[in-house]
């Protein structure tokens, strides 16, 4: 048996290689050729990997920490409903452990003075760090014979007195509160800005109006 093979050489003379050195040689030109697949198959499993992780860190996971319900207080002569004033976006849900921003917008420019036992409301509740911001400056409560509605959620411990807007203008009130129990919870007005005798009825006791819910999941 011929065990060794030609292959061309210098001057035309042939080299004689063992079969054994070939087959040594061709063993090692396949390892090579696995190790460069193996490394790019590696690579492109990291590129991947890589891939997912920076779109879960920049998906919904980022955006979960906190979120902003805003409000508007309408006047009655925005409404349609003269004598009535009334809360947009009356009825939101949040998530159990949720930091919420309250935006309220109002263009209510009539006061409604607390009296009695309600004169509690004109100080804020419940929201992180104890203050709400009134047209960016940060208070703990509102002069009594200047407010003009409340977002309370006695269920939550959470109150925020809203003063009465400029004329012809608004004013903005922002407070963060963090949802520490899940359930469905009203939401009141607690100035007496509607009809009555006792100015409570009206839209003062009206769902969607001066009365809402704040759902909280967990």
């Amino acid at each position: 048996m011929n065990d060794k093979v030609e292959m061309p050489g210098r001057g035309g003379r042939p080299w004689r290689v063992p079969a054994a050195v070939l087959v040594v040689l061709l063993g090692i030109l396949v390892s090579l050729a696995v190790s460069v697949a193996a490394i790019a198959g590696i690579a492109d499993g990291v590129h991947a990997i890589g891939s997912r992780l920076t779109a879960a860190h920049s998906g919904p996971a980022l955006s979960q920490g906190a979120v902003t319900q805003s409000m508007v207080i309408q006047t009655g002569k925005m409404d349609g409903h003269p004598g009535w004033p009334r809360y947009t976006h009356s009825s939101w849900t949040v998530h159990l452990g949720q930091t919420v921003i309250i935006r309220i917008t109002s263009y209510d420019d009539g006061a409604a003075p607390l009296t009695g036992v309600q004169t509690m409301f004109s100080h804020v509740q419940g929201t992180v760090g104890g203050f709400e911001s009134v047209d960016g400056r940060p208070v703990r409560s509102v002069p009594n014979q200047d407010v003009a509605h409340t977002f309370t959620v006695v269920g939550l411990g959470l109150n925020l007195p809203i003063p009465a807007a400029p004329t012809d203008g608004s004013v903005t009130v922002v407070a963060r509160f963090v949802a520490t129990r899940t359930g469905s919870f009203v939401w009141q007005c607690y100035a007496p800005c509607g009809s009555g005798s006792n100015s409570m009825g009206g839209a003062m006791s009206t769902m969607r109006w001066m009365e809402g819910r704040v759902e909280v999941v967990g």
